[in-house]
């Protein structure tokens, strides 16, 4: 069940970034958090934490930075 909400919100915060909405890469965040709890400290895992600080690395970008 984790891992059908995980990948169906990952599905949804793709059509959501296409859509130039910031709050895609939010929902990116929660299905990636939710993906690192199934695969654990695995290279998997290690990847999808990599995805999450790219999401908030890329809320920062979108929002303008520290301008």
């Amino acid at each position: 069940m984790l891992e059908m909400i995980a990948a169906l919100l990952g599905i949804l915060g793709g059509i959501l970034v296409a859509k130039k909405m910031v709050s895609g890469f939010y929902i990116w965040i929660v299905a990636n958090i939710m993906w690192i709890y199934k695969l654990g400290y695995s290279w998997a895992g290690f990847m999808f934490f990599a995805y999450t600080l790219l999401s908030i690395y890329s809320i920062y970008e979108w929002k303008g930075g520290f301008k």
